[in-house]
């Protein structure tokens, strides 16, 4: 297994439109990908405006087959509007026991 986990911050005031954008691409990832086994959005808390998401994939192949999904490149897109330039971090490893 696979997992990338992002880390990013958002604009000041785009809070509700970028929670609704990523909830649609989570959304029709774990529903539209059969490799995907699991697309969590998790907020900071002590920064309302810092989010993680963490995606699990049965191999690399998945991974980069949701890249070129219509609901990735959609929320691309809106990233653009809504993350922070500079602040997305992505961190891929190897999956060695999950539940």
């Amino acid at each position: 297994m696979f997992s990338r986990i992002v880390s990013m911050k958002i604009r000041e005031g785009s809070r509700a439109d970028f929670l609704d954008a990523i909830s649609r691409s989570a959304t029709s990832s774990l529903r539209d990908e059969p490799g995907c086994l699991r697309f969590d959005v998790c907020a900071d808390r002590v920064d309302p405006h810092r989010f993680f998401l963490y995606q699990l994939y049965v191999d690399d192949e998945a991974a980069e087959a949701h890249r070129f999904t219509e609901h990735f490149l959609a929320m691309r897109a809106a990233a653009d509007k809504f993350v922070e330039p500079g602040t997305q971090i992505q961190y891929c490893t190897d999956v060695l026991f999950a539940n």
